[in-house]
């Protein structure tokens, strides 16, 4: 434990080590203030903690482990794309 004195403008310096890093500040009953760690998320990317888009990217994952890569056949994918074919069976299982 160390002990760390409030500058003139109030300000403590908690070290390099947490450069960046978001606290929760709460003042506590008697003075004392209690900081915690935290993880603030914006609230345009808070849609990627619900629960079905964390399930719809663990099966994403799971099939990138699962399938190994392979070359495209550039010609055959143009065609598909000409026919209106533009999602391959895998991700309408996704959905």
């Amino acid at each position: 434990m160390r002990i760390k004195t409030a500058g003139k403008r109030g300000q403590i310096s908690l070290g390099v080590g947490l450069t960046g890093t978001s606290f929760f500040l709460e003042n506590l009953s008697g003075g004392d203030i209690l900081l915690k760690r935290d993880v603030v998320v914006p609230a345009n990317e808070r849609w990627f903690d619900e629960p079905a888009v964390k399930a719809r990217l663990a099966r994403a994952v799971e099939w990138a482990r699962n399938t190994p890569p392979q070359e495209t056949d550039l010609d055959k994918l143009a065609s598909k794309l000409s026919r209106g074919e533009t999602r391959s069976r895998t991700s309408r299982r996704l959905n």
